[in-house]
């Protein structure tokens, strides 16, 4: 019964400082603006490359490569 006791103990000590530890980090979120970090559904990137494209391409401004299936 006391190592179970002791084991709770720890446990709750462990899960209190790294709950404390965790919300005082003042880190700002990583990106600049959500305009530059997410992109509207038209403009998706290159598969291959990741260069920028437009929802009316048939290939890669960048790299040339053929998008969709070829049957």
């Amino acid at each position: 019964m006391v190592p179970l006791l002791i084991a709770a103990a720890l446990i709750t000590a462990l899960v209190v400082i790294a709950g404390n530890r965790f919300r005082a980090t003042t880190d700002e979120f990583p990106h600049r603006s959500w305009g530059a970090t997410y992109r509207p559904a038209t403009e998706l990137p290159c598969p291959w490359c990741g260069g920028e494209t437009d929802e009316a391409d048939a290939s890669c401004p960048s790299c040339h490569r053929m998008f969709g299936a070829t049957v």
